[in-house]
């Protein structure tokens, strides 16, 4: 931990951004961060973390903490979820490579007039557009290091690049990757979006949630997540 703020009981931890992963860095701890995973995992029945200790799970989607780090490819002490992450306000912020958490809205230090809305039944979830012409559902899963969308949107275009990912319960799987620029909160940036394999494509992308936002944002945007208030607060990072 690098800071603390008594005001609004904040603590600030570095973050370790491997292969697009949000890692936050505890004295000698490393911590996944997984808005798109609804529970946490460790090496025990319960993980100390923001000063307070919580039950964790075993496994995820067949995957414990070892396995899990394999596929990461870095030692991993725990899986943070939304079942730990709803109980507070939290911001990435890539450019400075911090993870900061609040127990209560700091008022003084976010800018309360830029921000997209968002559902926080699940994984985070809002609008974004896509290709100038789209407004897709999508979720905001801070554990995906590869954003996706469903290859109905891509069919006509050719990959730029092929990278590897990962599904715990899945395995290892090649990904395609195309060119799309999204518009977020009014903001229009370039991205890239994978595809995935038709069995995790009809699990996750064929109903009304169109696309996965990963990592890639916090390369545009620095996010504040607010559960209750079912708001995430942006601050671009565009020049």
């Amino acid at each position: 931990m690098t800071d603390t703020n008594n005001e609004f009981n904040c603590k600030r931890y570095e973050i370790d951004i491997f292969d697009n992963h949000v890692i936050v860095l505890d004295k000698d701890r490393r911590i996944l961060i997984d808005t798109g995973a609804p529970v946490s995992i460790s090496g025990g029945d319960e993980f100390e973390i923001f000063d307070k200790t919580f039950s964790t799970k075993d496994k995820y989607h067949s995957a414990d903490i070892q396995q899990l780090s394999e596929f990461v490819g870095c030692h991993l002490d725990a899986l943070i979820g939304n079942n730990i992450l709803t109980n507070y306000i939290f911001q990435i912020d890539f450019k400075n490579k911090l993870f900061s958490v609040w127990n209560s809205f700091p008022e003084n230090e976010i800018n309360q007039e830029e921000y997209v809305d968002a559902e926080f039944r699940g994984i985070p979830s809002m609008y974004v557009i896509v290709n100038k012409d789209y407004p897709i559902s999508s979720w905001l899963d801070t554990g995906a290091k590869i954003s996706y969308i469903n290859s109905r949107y891509v069919k006509d275009m050719t990959p730029i690049d092929q990278k590897k990912d990962f599904f715990p319960s899945f395995g290892e799987f090649d990904v395609p990757i195309y060119s799309l620029p999204i518009t977020f909160n009014g903001i229009e940036v370039p991205f890239n979006f994978g595809v995935l394999p038709d069995p995790l494509e009809s699990a996750m992308l064929s109903s009304n949630t169109k696309a996965i936002l990963g990592a890639d944002i916090f390369q545009h945007f620095t996010l504040t997540f607010h559960y209750p208030a079912e708001k995430i607060y942006v601050q671009s990072l565009i020049n």
